[in-house]
């Protein structure tokens, strides 16, 4: 039966993004939300975010004549379990999703940037639900981070629905008709429901093919980039400490390096190694950033933490060895010994 339910989740979710992407377009056309396409699109979810919530106190039994909550009383629920447990992965980005669904896009953005930051390797769902999210919140994340999102996505599944529209309409925006087309009729032939076609019939026809164009290939996306000069690059001396030893860890021991903002939030930057690299030397720069476009730099103060990760997953468990710093970006990029000398209770 969990299966079921998994399985009814991971359709739901595809199903939301088709009904969703049109969405966007059709408001940059008129100015203003389907109020009928968004109530379809809040049908979606409620249902998972149940499921979700009450997992933990079903016992492997579902009731049969259980009222289901109202969409905001489920997030409410999930905001609450969320403040218990910051670090479930899975809650933050269903309540991403829920907010999408709802249309608290700058929320839906910090959810799921939360998710990101507790993500040592994002999946191509999360950072197509992170782009979304962008997107929605401010439509230039097209020229940077979101827009990259999407490349990735597309370079490791080009047949992805959402990928492909939200490709487009980042080539679009960034005067790539060329490209645009491409992906729209690839996400045309690939079936999707009769009123997400007939958008992209009527997208297709707008655009249209000029006597130039045809003779002409689209330049690669450009995105955003932080500048290397202004990048931080922290040079890493990581050691053990006296009596410290990542034998007794286990075979799935790893290394993790977080640089966080001093008032807390998600890492800025992580890189993610071997438990055997300890004792070495590492970088830690813009290029492990969490999101491109964001500096190292842009932070008057740095959290620098190194983690070997009995569980190997980034979330501290008791048994974990591990150190910290203060950094601050005024004081150079020269060699900074990161000593790991304590003990996770």
């Amino acid at each position: 039966m969990i299966g079921f339910w998994i399985g009814a989740a991971v359709l739901s979710l595809c199903a939301l993004s088709f009904v969703l992407t049109p969405l966007w377009r059709m408001r940059q056309l008129d100015g203003r939300w389907s109020v009928l396409g968004m109530t379809a699109a809040g049908l979606l979810i409620p249902s998972t975010v149940a499921l979700y919530v009450g997992l933990s106190t079903w016992n492997g039994e579902i009731a049969e004549q259980s009222p289901l909550p109202s969409m905001v009383e489920l997030v409410a629920g999930l905001e609450t379990r969320l403040r218990e447990n910051p670090d479930d992965v899975i809650g933050w980005r269903l309540l991403g999703q829920s907010y999408l669904t709802l249309g608290r896009y700058p929320d839906a953005r910090q959810a799921l940037r939360e998710a990101w930051g507790r993500s040592p390797s994002p999946d191509n769902d999360l950072k197509l639900a992170l782009g979304e999210a962008e997107t929605l919140t401010d439509r230039q994340a097209l020229y940077g981070a979101a827009g990259q999102l999407f490349e990735e996505v597309l370079a490791t599944d080009p047949s992805n629905p959402k990928a492909l529209w939200y490709g487009g309409l980042a080539a679009l925006e960034t005067e790539r008709p060329r490209l645009a087309r491409e992906r729209w009729t690839a996400l045309l032939a690939l079936g999707p429901p009769a009123p997400v076609s007939d958008v992209l019939r009527q997208q297709l026809d707008l655009l249209g093919e000029s006597e130039t164009d045809a003779h002409t290939v689209d330049e690669p996306v450009q995105v955003a980039q932080t500048e290397s000069s202004a990048g931080l690059a922290l040079r890493l001396q990581v050691t053990l400490g006296a009596g410290m030893s990542s034998e007794g860890l286990g075979p799935a021991a790893t290394l993790f390096i977080f640089a966080r903002a001093l008032e807390g939030g998600p890492p800025l930057a992580v890189i993610r190694q071997a438990a055997s690299t300890v004792p070495g030397e590492f970088v830690l720069s813009d290029a492990n950033a969490m999101l491109p476009g964001r500096s190292l730099a842009d932070f008057e103060a740095l959290t620098i933490v190194a983690r070997l990760s009995a569980t190997g997953q980034p979330i501290a468990t008791p048994g974990d060895l591990y150190g910290e710093l203060l950094y601050r970006p005024s004081e150079g990029n020269g060699v900074i010994d990161l000593i790991i000398d304590q003990v996770e209770e």
